[in-house]
């Protein structure tokens, strides 16, 4: 996949993916350095930029977005945030720039990039001193209940091999979303977990599916987690059944081997030929 794909959508730009904060460098007068990250799905639209820790603000953020969309192959249709903390400065940035923003962690392409900033740029960055810091994650809060109109009639873990998972562009599927996968790094018969909700109210679950944002699911003590938006969580499945748990940790394990890799369906049954919704989806 060549970009993003909104599979129920078509003639929108891409979605972008932004960041701001404070990395590891530190300028002359010992004060942190900011840097603002954006990029398209694709990756190949890809700016970044330091900033002082002066000009922290919304004025200095709009600024470099106004140039970004005059240099940018093509405008996008929203930009992806994934920090609650910066949201309501990008926000601001955004709607000066006339541009959506979605609260959202599904920043795949951006996520893999921060790695190799981290990993290649920071480390060796000769116009200021780097500074390591310790990273130190808030504690996520308590996965809530699943809302009553996602709460399909029957679910199932299921698996794809990566081969068949690369033709999902083509599916009939009414709403959902792709992303860029390297698939020349996953063997083709590497298996991919995923899980699939069944209901007679298939379509409209999945239209509410979207609003979401879903990003990941994840295995935590005895429970199935829906991970979307910023920071909700939701309860997708309690796994106190042993042959739950047995299947559950097969899904983890799979999705590890599978560079985080799986995805969501909503289908109106399992035999259908069809999805109401589909979302490939990564874990961090």
């Amino acid at each position: 996949m060549a970009q993003e794909t909104r599979l129920a959508s078509s003639g929108r730009g891409p979605i972008w993916q932004m960041d701001f904060t404070a990395v590891p460098l530190r300028d002359e007068q010992d004060r942190r350095v900011w840097e603002l990250l954006v990029c398209d799905p694709s990756g190949q639209f890809r700016q970044a930029q330091y900033c002082s820790n002066q000009e922290v603000n919304s004025t200095w953020v709009a600024q470099q977005l106004r140039h970004y969309l005059e240099i940018a192959p093509q405008p996008p249709s929203a930009i992806r945030v994934f920090r609650a903390r910066m949201s309501s400065i990008l926000q601001r940035a955004c709607d000066a720039v006339g541009i959506p923003m979605l609260p959202s962690r599904r920043v795949y392409t951006l996520n893999a990039w921060m790695r190799e900033r981290a990993e290649q740029v920071y480390p060796n960055e000769t116009q200021f001193r780097y500074c390591p810091e310790p990273l130190v994650e808030p504690e996520p809060p308590d996965p809530a209940r699943l809302p009553d109109k996602l709460q399909g009639e029957r679910w199932a873990l299921v698996t794809l091999r990566a081969a068949d998972l690369q033709e999902a562009e083509s599916w009939p599927t009414e709403f959902g979303e792709l992303f860029p996968v390297a698939w020349d790094t996953l063997a083709p018969d590497t298996i991919i977990p995923g899980l699939v909700i069944t209901s007679r109210r298939a379509l409209p679950m999945a239209a509410w599916m979207t609003g979401l944002e879903p990003a990941y699911l994840s295995v935590v003590q005895e429970q199935l987690i829906l991970e979307a938006g910023l920071n909700d969580r939701y309860l997708f499945a309690p796994l106190k059944a042993e042959k739950l748990r047995a299947e559950a940790e097969g899904f983890a394990k799979r999705q590890h081997l599978a560079q985080g890799i799986h995805f969501l369906a909503i289908q109106t049954d399992l035999k259908a030929q069809s999805f109401a919704g589909f979302w490939l989806m990564q874990h961090p």
